[in-house]
């Protein structure tokens, strides 16, 4: 498969896929391009919103409901974290605690803590802690393992 970038003054951002025809290797591709823009539903002030997941920081369980925040709001979901989790790990969700999710792609440092847990630093200075449980994972996650 040949892949070629341009970059220009185009008025949106546009993929186009060509060819002969669509076989295994395509549907691949498409179904990752529909899963990275597939959006998810929120709520906040009696209105709804739709996300792209690449805009969420962390997610979390609270009291039965599931809030998703992002880098200037704090949204509620219908979606459990198991959901949220499963459409969408491979756009970097991976589960850090029983009742809380975070985006890999908005970690900016690690650090260990005592008890094998380790704390986030997201982009945005906010910190998250991994509990010991799902530690190694977050660490597979990131490759940090050999």
């Amino acid at each position: 498969m040949k892949i070629r970038v341009e970059h220009g003054e185009f008025p949106e951002n546009e993929i186009v896929l060509r060819c002969k025809e669509l076989d295994e290797e395509m549907m691949e591709v498409l179904a990752l391009l529909r899963e990275r823009s597939a959006k998810i539903i929120c709520f906040k002030d009696g209105e709804t919103h739709f996300l792209l997941p690449g805009d969420i920081l962390y997610a979390e369980a609270v009291d039965g409901r599931v809030f998703i925040y992002t880098s200037n709001a704090v949204y509620e979901t219908h979606q459990s974290l198991s959901a949220l989790l499963n459409n969408h790990e491979e756009v970097g969700m991976v589960r850090i605690g029983k009742a809380q999710l975070c985006n890999l792609y908005h970690v900016a440092r690690l650090k260990s803590l005592p008890n094998s847990r380790i704390e986030i630093t997201l982009k945005n200075n906010e910190r998250l802690i991994a509990s010991r449980h799902y530690a190694q994972n977050l660490k597979e996650m990131l490759g940090l393992l050999e």
